[in-house]
């Protein structure tokens, strides 16, 4: 059998069995560069196949009720909080990318999600904290040295929260000023150095500074002393993904600098966009990723 059929055979039976843990990876090589990371395709469709695998739904080839069946899942999160509309918008978009990635390999004839009628684009509510509020926030947070850094290096490069507490001393170079990110080295500004000198003298200096950067236990902790400097700084209370959302509409980005792979421009630009609010869609609610 030559590999790329045998390839194909996995693809077919994982779809048929709603088998998402051996589709990602038998997709991998086929599926085209989709907008979000494989981790986040994951979270997002796993509840979908959960439920086809619980109602024996051959998504591959489904049954006539197939889009009422799949809206309603889509709309629906694994805790059974409803999703928001752009969430099922980016479920449905994704499951689209597939079946048209099995099209274009002949394995399958018609998109199953041809005519689905879509949920409209959710539009932002309230705007993004003014600068100027931002700015009362980081004065604010300098009597807390791992607060302050935190915030800043959200600000100076448009960190997630998973990859900020994910930070090691052993991934900065301060030879060079750069910092490992997921899908770049990113050389860091001169004010987001500066803040990490404190916690990096506590830890022992360069030579001997080991373990995780951000003390935090989780996200959590961190979202708890950001609220208590906001209220501090008499500032509305902004989660870090807002907050990164306003380091994307304040700053002049690259996408080494933000932390976006050097390849995929475009994903740099969508979220620079739906920053200064020109785009529509907002982004999707991550949930948790389960223990594997």
């Amino acid at each position: 059998m030559h590999p790329s059929d045998e390839q194909a055979q996995k693809i077919v039976r994982a779809l048929q069995t709603a088998d998402l843990d051996a589709l990602i990876p038998a997709m991998a090589p086929r599926w085209p560069a989709a907008t979000v990371p494989t981790t986040q395709v994951y979270s997002l469709l796993r509840h979908i196949f959960a439920q086809a695998q619980q109602d024996r739904l051959n998504l591959l080839s489904p049954p006539p009720d197939f889009h009422a069946w799949l809206l309603e899942q889509a709309s629906k999160n694994v805790n059974a909080a409803p999703a928001k509309p752009n969430t099922v918008r980016l479920r449905l978009s994704l499951l689209s990318t597939l079946y048209s990635a099995l099209q274009d390999q002949e394995l399958l004839l018609v998109n199953p999600l041809r005519g689905l009628q879509r949920p409209p684009n959710e539009r932002s509510g309230a705007p993004l904290l003014p600068r100027a509020d931002l700015e009362r926030l980081h004065l604010q947070a300098q009597s807390d040295d791992t607060l302050y850094a935190a915030l800043i290096l959200i600000d100076q490069h448009a960190y997630r929260v998973r990859d900020l507490l994910a930070l090691t001393w052993q991934d900065f170079d301060f030879t060079t000023g750069s910092a490992l990110r997921p899908h770049a080295v990113t050389r860091l500004s001169d004010i987001a150095l500066k803040a990490l000198q404190p916690l990096l003298k506590a830890a022992g200096g360069e030579l001997y500074a080991v373990g995780r950067v951000f003390d935090y236990p989780g996200d959590r902790e961190l979202r708890g002393a950001l609220f208590r400097a906001c209220k501090a700084a008499n500032v509305t209370y902004t989660p870090p993904g807002e907050l990164r959302r306003i380091s994307l509409r304040d700053h002049p980005h690259t996408p080494q600098s933000a932390g976006f792979s050097a390849e995929d421009t475009r994903r740099l630009e969508q979220a620079i966009r739906l920053a200064q609010g020109v785009a529509d869609m907002l982004a999707p609610e991550v949930e948790p990723e389960p223990s594997r």
